[in-house]
Formats: structure tokens, C-alpha cells, sequence
């Protein structure tokens, strides 16, 4: 490397390492690519083998490539991701590589022998190494495990190419495996809910009753994580984040053309004095953002009702900026990079989300004060002529959802009520929930939900948990006088006593509770 001199009129490159570190070094387009990569690997953690890419490119140049530098598409002023193998990773592409090379000499070496052949007139003794190549050293075909990879295991004997017992290529009554397919983390996975469905009879978790023994939450969770490619974070992944308005930032990051969810995300939290707090991401200022993202989704204008039990709320400006999509982009990516969940949505919008039909719609879920009494009065009317006094009160609010009409019964009353409901409900926020199940679908999420709603039921409806004293007993800190004291001894036996009455609070309020569901 000390005879490859940094040249002064060459163009500036700029590299950034896994671990947050950057370099930059000047080169010439034209030189041997192998300078940038003998540069790069001086690095102390540098592997044997590695990868280099640009944040807006899809396309990786690795370290054993040739050529110059132009000729992999490498500009002025570029920025290239540093991405390091491990060791296991190095010694399967040395392999692969060995491989090919062994392959392809006994292909040239296999020409050779036809062309010697043909200006003979016969061979009066057999080659001494076979026409057919020798088996590598990894089988061609991978090894049945002691495992099945099948929930039962085909009992035909093995299909042989050849009689001979001596021959190379046996095939297998099983389907056959990709060589990509069994590098893929997401096909690891697989096979190993296929192990776990082996000991198991197969159960439908399609609704939302159904049993949950077949899968949970965090084998669910583990398969969607894969996805995310957690070595490499482009430039567009950055989130510049103000804490006082952290849907804001997150809104003009998601947003980017090229932001990429299925990439890891590099948070940077910025002060008032517009000063980031720490460039480099570790995984800390990440937990944070999405805690906090989370909770300004829950704050958002786009849910109303009660903050455990909220729903879709109808705002028309949100719509034409579809903030419903980018605000439910944001929830997968929670739910995905951290497993923050929501905690917040009413039982109505999870079944709607997973596509579980839901029941009417009832009055008491109008969130709008006014409208609601409304249909009240209507609904408690004992009369045909009260009813219709009560629907022209409301004249103005059911013309506009088309419910407006005189009615002669009090079936048709009650018919009247449902409907307008209905449409309130669940009818005027049709395009708005089509917008947010569109953003749900982000890395796999909507599909996830669907297939097993009843895991994620907890992690997106509010889950009532009872107040116990251990809770009260947490919230509190006590300060102590000095060890040995009297008045520490007085402290003593005053916490017991707090202690001792939270617990019989909390059975007291136990023994009420019941008293009351019992008959």
C-alpha cells in the first residue's frame, strides 16, 4: 500500500464503517479497484472479504472484484457503505469460489481429453479417472438431516441416476432446495416453525377466538425482523428528530424517496440549538425514537375517543395528504424495528384491520357529542310522533349522511338510528381505513395480522390490568434516616404498616369485585 501514493489531483471518496467510523481518501477513476479496497482493509476489523455500496444504489461491489474504479459505477464526491463479513460468511464464499474454479478445470481438462480422442483412431485402455468429475468436497445435493425437513418422511428408497453402486449423483424422493432458498435467514425461520408444527397438530389461528399454541408473538415477530437488513444504513435512513415534534420529523423522513423501512434506521436527536446529540446510532437513541413515535401516533389527529379505545377519526385534509398511509407506515416500523406496539386501538378497528367482520355499530361509538344525543332522543322515543319531532331536531346532521327521512313506526325508528350509526361509524371512514391497512402492509405486517390476529390482540388493543399494591408500593422512594437510629426504627415499622394496608386494600377490593359479578 506504501507504493500506491494518495494522488493530489485524484477525487475525493468518502467511506463509512459499520461501527460509525468514516475515512475518506482521494483516488484516481481510472486506478485498479483493488487500491480502494487495499485502503479500505487496513481497517482493524476489516474481514477478508467485504462489500462496499453506494446509499442510493442497490448494487455492491465486492473486495475480490477487478477492473478500475470508473468501471463499477463509483463517482466523485461518492459516499460507500463499508460492510464486513463474518468469518463463517468468508469461508462459504472461499469455498463457492474454490469450487467453481475446481469445476471449471475439469470442464477445460474434460475438452482436452475429446480433442486428443479424436485424432486417435481407438483407446485400447480405459482413462484412468473417470469422464464423470469427482464429488467436491460439499455435496452437490444437501445431506438429509437427522431432522426431516417433512412433517413425515417419504418411506420410498432412494431414486439413483445409475444401477452402479459406485455412482456420484443420488436423488432424493423430497423437494429439492434452492441453494439461495437455504441461505436465506427468512427460509431458516421456516424450517424452524416447521420443526416446532411437527410435535403440534395444526391449528387454525384465523380468528380472533381461536387457540394461539400454534405460534406466538415472538417467533411472529423474529420472522419479520429478518427482513431488515441491520449491516447496512443508507443515508436516506437518517431521522433527524426534534423531541417537541417528533411526528414532524418522522413525516419528512418517511417521506424521502429513497427511505427504505426494510434498512436500519440511524435516529440522530437534535436540540434547540439545532446540535445532534450523537451522530453514531448504537441502538439506544433508536428504542427511544420509536417509544416516543409511538406515543405521538397516539396523539395524533387522525384517532379519537378514549385514549385506550381509540378510532379512526375523519379529517378530509388528512386524506388528500394521506396521512392515514404514513401514520400506519410508521406504526409497522414500530412494531417491526422495536416491538413497540400500539396498546390503544378499540376492538372494532383491530377486527376491521384484520378483516374479521365486525357487529353493528352502536350508538354509545358516535364519538361526536352532539350527533350522539341526537340519536338518542331519537332511539328513547316511545312514539311515532316523538320519534319524528326528534329526527327533525336532527334534520341538519342526518341530511348530510343521507338518513333524513319520516318515519311511521318505531321499527322503522330503530332502523333509522342503526343505519345512521352504521354510516358514522364505520360508512364515512371507508377511504380513510383503506389508506391505513395500505401503510399496515409495510415489511409484512398486514399479512401477519391476518394470519394470526388473535397473537397480536394484546400488542394493539388496550390490555386492562388491575392495580395491585406492588404497584403502589413502586411509586414511592423512601427517605431513611441514618442506620441504628430511633427515628429509623419508627420508619421501619411505619412502612410495614403501609404495606401491610395496601395489601388488605387490594383484598378488600378483590373480595367487592367479586361480590358484585357474582348473581
Amino acid at each position: 500500500m506504501s507504493a500506491c501514493e494518495e494522488p493530489s489531483d485524484g477525487v475525493l471518496i468518502k467511506f463509512k464503517y459499520p461501527n460509525g467510523h468514516t475515512n475518506m481518501r482521494k483516488f484516481r477513476l481510472s486506478e485498479p479497484i483493488q487500491i480502494l479496497f487495499d485502503f479500505v482493509g487496513q481497517d482493524d476489523i476489516a474481514s477478508e472479504i467485504f462489500v462496499v455500496q453506494e446509499a442510493a444504489s442497490s448494487r455492491s461491489v465486492e473486495s475480490s472484484s477487478s477492473g478500475s474504479i470508473m468501471d463499477h459505477g463509483i463517482k466523485a464526491s461518492s459516499t460507500l457503505y463499508v460492510l464486513w463479513f463474518s468469518n463463517k460468511d468468508v469461508q462459504e464464499i472461499l469455498s463457492d469460489q474454490q469450487n467453481g474454479a475446481y469445476a471449471l478445470h475439469h470442464t477445460s481438462h474434460g475438452q482436452s481429453s475429446l480433442s486428443e480422442t479424436s485424432t486417435q483412431p481407438s483407446l485400447s485402455e480405459p482413462p484412468t479417472r473417470p469422464l464423470l468429475p469427482e464429488p467436491p468436497t460439499r455435496p452437490l445435493l444437501p445431506e438429509p438431516s437427522t431432522r426431516p425437513l417433512l412433517p413425515e418422511p417419504s418411506t420410498q428408497p432412494p431414486l439413483t441416476l445409475f444401477s452402479q453402486p459406485q455412482e456420484i449423483l443420488t436423488l432424493y424422493d423430497e423437494p429439492s432446495l434452492s441453494p439461495s432458498s437455504v441461505q436465506e435467514p427468512i427460509i431458516i425461520l421456516d424450517e424452524q416453525d416447521e420443526s416446532v408444527s411437527q410435535n403440534q397438530p395444526p391449528v387454525s389461528t384465523h380468528h380472533l377466538g381461536g387457540p394461539v399454541d400454534e405460534i406466538d408473538l415472538q417467533t411472529i415477530l423474529k420472522k419479520m425482523v429478518s427482513k431488515v437488513d441491520g449491516r447496512f444504513c443508507p443515508t436516506s435512513n437518517q431521522i433527524n428528530v426534534c423531541r417537541d415534534n417528533v411526528l414532524l420529523c418522522s413525516l419528512r423522513a418517511f417521506k424521502r424517496r429513497f427511505f427504505n423501512p426494510e434498512a436500519k434506521l440511524d435516529v440522530v436527536f437534535v436540540d434547540e440549538d439545532d446540535n445532534g446529540e450523537g451522530a453514531v446510532d448504537e441502538g439506544g437513541p433508536t428504542r427511544e425514537y420509536l417509544r416516543l413515535l409511538m406515543r405521538a401516533v397516539h396523539q395524533s389527529n387522525i384517532f379519537e375517543g378514549h385514549e385506550k379505545d381509540r378510532q379512526l377519526s375523519l379529517d378530509t385534509q388528512a386524506l388528500q395528504t394521506k396521512l392515514y398511509m404514513w401514520v400506519a407506515k410508521m406504526i409497522a416500523v414500530c412494531v417491526v424495528h422495536g416491538g413497540v406496539g400500539p396498546h390503544f386501538f378499540s376492538e372494532r378497528l383491530f377486527n376491521q384491520i384484520c378483516g374479521i367482520p365486525t357487529p353493528p355499530a352502536m350508538v354509545d361509538e358516535v364519538c361526536d357529542h352532539a350527533f350522539r344525543e341526537q340519536l338518542i332522543k331519537i332511539q328513547e322515543a316511545t312514539t311515532v310522533r316523538e320519534a319524528n319531532s326528534a329526527i327533525a331536531e336532527a334534520a341538519d346532521s342526518l341530511s348530510i349522511i343521507g338518513a333524513l327521512r319520516h318515519v311511521s313506526s318505531l321499527e322503522e325508528k330503530d332502523s333509522l338510528v342503526q343505519s345512521a350509526a352504521n354510516f358514522f361509524v364505520n360508512g364515512r371512514l371507508a377511504t380513510a381505513l383503506d389508506q391505513f391497512v395500505e401503510g399496515l402492509k409495510t415489511l409484512g405486517l398486514l399479512e401477519e395480522l391476518r394470519k394470526n390476529p388473535a397473537v397480536f390482540y394484546n400488542m394493539f388493543v388496550s390490555e386492562e390490568i388491575p392495580l395491585q399494591a406492588k404497584d403502589l408500593c413502586t411509586l414511592f422512594d423512601v427517605d431513611f434516616s441514618v442506620q441504628g437510629s430511633n427515628r429509623r426504627d419508627r420508619e421501619n415499622m411505619t412502612i410495614c404498616f403501609w404495606r401491610d394496608w395496601l395489601i388488605d386494600i387490594e383484598g378488600m377490593l378483590f373480595i367487592k369485585e367479586n361480590a358484585v359479578q357474582s348473581p
